[in-house]
This record gives C-alpha cells, structure tokens and sequence, in this order.
C-alpha cells in the first residue's frame, strides 16, 4: 500500500521480507528528497515505559530529560529500494519506536552517511535535533561529490521526519562551491556561538581546496534560528584568512577535528578546529595544530584568535622521546577545575611516547588569552595513575568526551584507545576515565576498564576495537552524566564470522567515578525485516564528531 503523506512516500512493509531476523510489528518505510538526494527511514515500533528524568541532556530528541542514543553504522544485507550509503539508528528512552536513517545510492557516491553525528537544539524549542554528515555526497546541481548535512528537528513524540533540511555548498548563503572530495560534513560540532540561545553548528570540509591548494580545509559555520539552522549569515573559516591563525597549506586538513564550548567565561560558546596534519613531514618535534575562535554576538568572531602546534607542546611533555604528532586528531572541550574556563583537549592518538601511536592528549588551560603552549599538560599512558601499559599502536587518545561524571562541578574526560592490546589480543581496546580536580585534569583516581574486567559486558577479543567511539550523555535521567563506549569489531552470538554487528556498553556516573552495567545493546538487537545491522556505533551523537584520521 502507498499513500502520501506530508510530501513523503510511505510504504506499509509486508510480511516474507526478513534477512535473518525476526519479523517487527508495526513497521514503516519512507523516502525523503531533498535537493534532488533521497534519504531513507525506517521505523520499528517498540513499546516503552515513559520516563522523566532531570539534569543536563545532550542528545534528547524527545525532550523527557534522558538523552536518546543516535548512532551510526554500517549494513550486511538490505531489502531496501535503494543502496544505503551508511545507516543512523536512533534509539528513544521514551518515544515508542526505533528510526533508522539511512542514505541513498542514486547516483555514483561514496558510503559515508552518518560519518559525523551531532545533536543540538538549533531552532530554540527544547527539544535537541539531529544533524547527519555525508562526507561523499553527490551535488545534484553541478555533480560534484562534495558532502552534505541532514538536519533532522526533535519533538515531543521524537525526530521529525517531515521537517527534515539539507544543507550543501550549493545552499543559499553557504559560502564556497562544491568540489569534488571537498569532504563538507566529515565533522560536526554544535553549540551556542552567538550567545542567542539557539545552537548551531560548525561543519568541517576538511578537503577543502583553497584556491590552488588542495586539501587545505575549510570550517562553515550555520547559525540558529526560531525555523532552525540558516544559511543567512553563515561563515566560511580557512587559514589563508587573516583573521585565522596559520596558512592554507596542501593536505593541512584544517577542520578534520571539531569541538565548540566556552572557553572563556563569557555567554558565546567558542569555537576549536582541529588540523592534524599541519606541519607533517617538516619538523622533527611534532606535527598538527589547534586553533580556538572566539564566539561573540555576531557569530565566530575575526580577531583574538590562537593556536598552539605539536611542536609547541614538545617542551611541555617534558621527555625527549615524547612528540605530539598529529595534535588535533580529536577534540573536546570541559573545565576540568572548575574555575569557570573551559579547557581544551586535543588527542594526538599517533605521538610517540616513545612507542609508536602510543599515543597522548593535551590539556590546554583555560584563560582568556586563549591557547597557549606554556599552558598544558600532557599526559600519556606513563603519566603517574593512569592505567594501562604504554605499547606501540595503543592509539590513546584517539575518541575523546568531556563532562561531570562525578557530580563535582568539574568535567572529567573520557579518553578511548580504541587498538589496546588486552594481554595478546591486538585492538581489543580499553577506557580511560581521567578526573577533573582543582588542579586540572589529573592521573589520580584514574579508571581504565576493557572487556576483560569482570564487570563490563564481554570480553576483550581481537579487533574488538573497545572505544572506538565514546559519548558522556544523561542516560538514567538523574546526576552526573554517564558513559557510552562502542565495541565497534565485537561480534556477539549470531553473528556472520568477520562481519561484527558491534556493541554499546554503558557506565553510569557516581561519586566515585563510572560503573559498568550489566548488559549492552548489539547492532545485531536492531536488525528488522528491512536491514542487518554492522559495526553499530561507529559514531555517537553528542556534541562534537570528528572526522575520519588516518
């Protein structure tokens, strides 16, 4: 049965449709077209108990005061009328159902739908939504495959499928033209810039051509507005700009990285921009930089910016054997001493620290100067109580999240390191938990755990990649956040060998730091009659997503 229904195609899924799992009741499949591209949704009904919880939220769509899970994934099989070009998942505390959000191969494009994900309320309702990344996407208008952005608003019965926007460099008001491999979409951040209590939303194109120079990166800035994000006033940012520290240089990849807090104790979030390849290959004390912009009423603001580089922190690791290659490759942003500025971390999951991809994350002060590299601390596997044996290819630092797991007023940060050996199991992972202090962010009290402690669900196997992606979000609904930590190569029972549906475990906040909890949901529990699902939890929703590193 077809029939239309606010401008989508709805189909009535029949029966006989399974790919090796058990039929859904209630379920839907709808196109949505926007500037020419088609996404796909799917929804599964799924019965719920409401809740109502309180607290700070990150990615609540369905304004309860629980956060709501989006993660994406990859697919094995389909039975879908298009090829997916990547798959969101979004799982409600209190809305009854699953959605399923996927990309459409209509054209010659590449599988990057839901590369980065980020939730922020960016038309000022209450209710967070959505914005999908699509790093490969096709332009209808000139062809060319440039990227693109879904935004996807909440509500009060969850996202809005209808509603749904699309923003690319053809868009009215977007700065730029799109180019082929430009990457618009790779990274996302969102948050309040401009102070008018709306989000909005930074989009890396970390590909981006500078004229001549390829690869050199750009950042667009969409603001906020009572109807949503706007093209009307957007900002372009890249380094051959005065008001942007540094130069356009080829494969820079300016913008790969993205986080957006407030450093200062202003009301305008700030804006930090990640690009880990600045200076690769041309000096032997550290590559990639960290530029943070100010926020102001007008939006990033073009003046007081700073930035620190890899080698500028080499004095700071305080070992000559320590070198921040590629600083940048992941950010966030939490005062982790609680004196009203926010810090800023960038990971460097490729230093040496003697072992190769060892891997580090510095610790920027918060001031009002901004950055600086004689404000940091590094800190390492060998920095006194953290845990973990440094080793080559440890990748620490590689996923990062910031907030108050403990209930302190300070954020702590959750640090992944996603290829960990676990004893001989190559890239069975581990976590970090790093806990903020009056003093800053600190090795004491630090707590690792991977999938061979007795208390988190499952246990460390090859390649299960345990911290590939990481979220601090409201998932009980009451005190500090709690932590999400995707198994990305995990295989659980049912499972196709070498084709991993992939896990989230969970960890709740408490004084004394987080605690595993029993169980974790498995890409394999959200296979449908339409879709299988792999490698659930690729990315997380929360407030920044980066790009993909190498």
């Amino acid at each position: 049965m077809r029939r239309k229904l606010a401008g989508l195609t709805v189909l009535t899924v029949l029966a006989g449709l399974a790919i090796g799992a058990p039929a859904q009741a209630a379920e839907e499949f709808w196109t949505i077209t926007r500037d020419g591209l088609v996404m796909q949704y799917h929804r599964v009904t799924k019965a719920v108990a409401p809740v109502k919880g309180t607290g700070v939220t990150r990615s609540d769509f369905d304004g309860d005061g629980v956060d709501d899970i989006a993660a994406s994934a990859d697919f094995l099989n389909h039975s879908l009328p298009y090829y997916p070009t990547g798959v969101v998942v979004v799982r409600y505390s209190s809305t009854p159902q699953v959605d399923y959000f996927m990309g459409a191969m209509t054209t010659d494009t590449g599988s990057s739908f839901g590369i980065a994900l980020v939730a922020g309320d960016f038309n000022g309702d209450g209710y967070d939504d959505l914005a999908i990344g699509d790093a490969d996407e096709i332009d209808t208008r000139n062809k060319a495959r440039g990227g693109g952005v879904w935004i996807i608003p909440g509500s009060r019965t969850g996202l809005v499928v209808d509603s749904t926007r699309h923003f690319n460099q053809s868009s009215p008001g977007i700065p730029g033209d799109s180019e082929n491999y430009d990457a618009f979409g790779a990274s996302l951040a969102a948050g309040d810039i401009n102070g008018d209590g709306r989000d909005d939303l930074a989009i890396g194109a970390f590909k981006e051509a500078i004229g001549t120079i390829k690869e050199a990166g750009a950042v667009t800035v969409l603001y906020g507005a009572s109807g949503g994000l706007t093209g009307t006033g957007a900002q372009q940012l890249h380094q051959n700009q005065a008001a942007v520290p540094g130069s356009a240089e080829r494969r820079d990849h300016f913008g790969m990285s993205l986080a957006i807090g407030k450093v200062n104790n202003n009301k305008y979030a700030d804006l930090v921009i990640g690009a880990p390849h600045e200076n690769d290959g041309s000096g032997a004390n550290g590559s990639g930089m960290v530029t943070l912009m100010w926020g102001s009423a007008s939006g990033v603001k073009l003046s007081g910016a700073t930035s620190v580089t890899g080698a500028g922190v080499y004095k700071a690791t305080g070992r000559e054997d320590t070198i921040a290659w590629y600083l940048g490759t992941s950010l966030t942003i939490g005062d982790v001493n609680g004196d009203g500025l926010g810090e800023v971390i960038a990971g460097a999951p490729n230093a040496q620290t003697p072992h190769l991809d060892g891997g580090l994350i510095a610790v920027f002060t918060g001031r009002t100067g901004g950055l600086s590299g004689g404000a940091v601390k590094i800190i390492t596997q060998r920095t006194t109580g953290v845990p973990g044996s440094p080793e080559d290819g440890d990748r620490f630092g590689a996923t990062l999240a910031a907030g108050d797991v403990t209930g302190d007023g300070r954020a702590d940060v959750l640090v992944g390191a996603h290829t960990e050996a676990i004893g001989t199991k190559a890239e069975a992972g581990m976590i970090t938990l790093l806990k903020g202090s009056s003093s800053g962010l600190t090795g004491s009290g630090a707590q690792g755990f991977d999938q061979n402690h007795s208390v988190v669900p499952g246990g460390a196997e090859r390649g299960d990649r345990f911290g590939g992606s990481v979220a601090l979000l409201n998932l009980n609904g009451s005190g500090p956040f709690d932590a999400l930590v995707a198994s990305t190569g995990e295989e659980v029972a049912g499972d196709v060998p070498g084709y991993a549906s992939a896990t989230l475990s969970r960890f709740h906040g408490s004084s004394g730091g987080i605690v595993a909890q029993t169980g974790s949901w498995s890409g394999r529990s959200l296979n449908t009659n339409r879709l299988e699902v792999l490698h659930y939890g690729q990315k997380i929703a929360g407030p920044h997503s980066s790009g993909p590193w190498y």
